[in-house]
């Protein structure tokens, strides 16, 4: 808890949370969180915001949270999505988030 009160006073932006705050996960799919230690890549940005991965009340205001930072940053919450749940890993979506260019064949053929 102490490392996420740093990251956000540090005003992470969203590629970053997920290169250095996605570390301490096992990256899933087509779920936000397996109630243990996985998590997608919208998954972290809702621990990130202090969810604890599992469906309790309060679950929906850290899914809040973590769409409205998506969408200050002008990402498309669907790209996101889609870029994890077709096997990009955490740091290849915050490369493709941040314009770097990523094997941009292995990328689509994931899409696709």
């Amino acid at each position: 808890m102490r490392q996420q009160q740093q990251l956000l006073k540090q005003g992470m932006t969203t590629s970053q949370i997920l290169r250095i705050y996605g570390k301490q996960f096992r990256q899933i799919q087509m779920r936000y969180s397996d109630g243990y230690d996985g998590r997608c890549a919208i998954g972290v940005l809702m621990s990130y915001h202090g969810w604890n991965g599992k469906d309790e009340p309060g679950s929906a205001r850290t899914l809040l949270a973590a769409l409205v930072d998506i969408k200050n940053e002008g990402i498309d919450n669907e790209l996101l999505i889609d870029l994890n749940d077709s096997g990009c890993t955490f740091n290849e979506i915050a490369d493709s988030l941040d314009g770097v260019r990523v094997n941009s064949q292995k990328v689509s053929d994931r899409i696709l």
